[in-house]
């Protein structure tokens, strides 16, 4: 006897499926089970730099607002990638606006203008500078900067995995972002992000 195989529901939908959904008819539904599926990360990412749990509550609430409007506004390739660099922002925006530093994120990780906007504006697509800048990276300096910013993995969690100490897990970093902020400049990408 054969069996017909049902509709798969929006919880059984890929990231892509469930984004165009919403992309074609605006479905809060398909929009909300997306989101479900990565709240642990973005209030990770909150908590992080806020250092308050009911304020990172409200920016989790906050951030799904400001996807809703920009969800259809841009062409996304990944969407934990872009919700991760999405959250980032706004809660450095927020902490931006009260005039005070995460107390966790390393001195020098701010410092390199042109790095930071790469970082916080554009994520690492084909074509895009900062694609080309990654990839004229040495391999393990550019595998530690993805981790870092792109997976939020601590020093700790990357010196694991590629069996090296915190200190050259720190240095990898520093010199990719020093590499990186060269190499933006001169595709154009300087000027936007002052130093802090």
């Amino acid at each position: 006897m054969l069996k017909f195989l049902r509709p798969s529901t929006p919880e059984h939908y890929t990231d892509e499926q469930l984004l165009a959904e919403y992309v074609r008819n605006g479905s809060s539904r398909h929009l909300g089970q997306l989101y479900e599926r990565y709240m642990p990360m973005v209030y990770g990412v909150c908590l992080k730099i806020l250092k308050d749990p009911g304020k990172a509550e409200d920016a989790v609430m906050n951030i799904y607002e400001e996807l809703t409007r920009k969800a259809k506004e841009h062409e996304i390739e990944s969407f934990r990638g872009w919700l991760y660099v999405l959250a980032r922002n706004h809660c450095l925006m927020e902490w931006r606006k009260h005039q005070r530093r995460p107390t966790d994120l390393h001195d020098d990780m701010s410092r390199h203008d042109a790095v930071e906007q790469a970082f916080n504006y554009e994520l690492p697509k084909n074509g895009t500078p900062l694609e080309k800048c990654l990839d004229e990276l040495p391999a393990h300096q550019r595998r530690t900067v993805e981790w870092f910013y792109f997976e939020e993995k601590s020093y700790k969690e990357i010196a694991d995995i590629i069996a090296e100490d915190v200190g050259k897990v720190r240095s990898y970093i520093q010199n990719g972002r020093r590499n990186l902020k060269i190499c933006l400049e001169k595709a154009g990408v300087s000027g936007v992000i002052g130093d802090e």
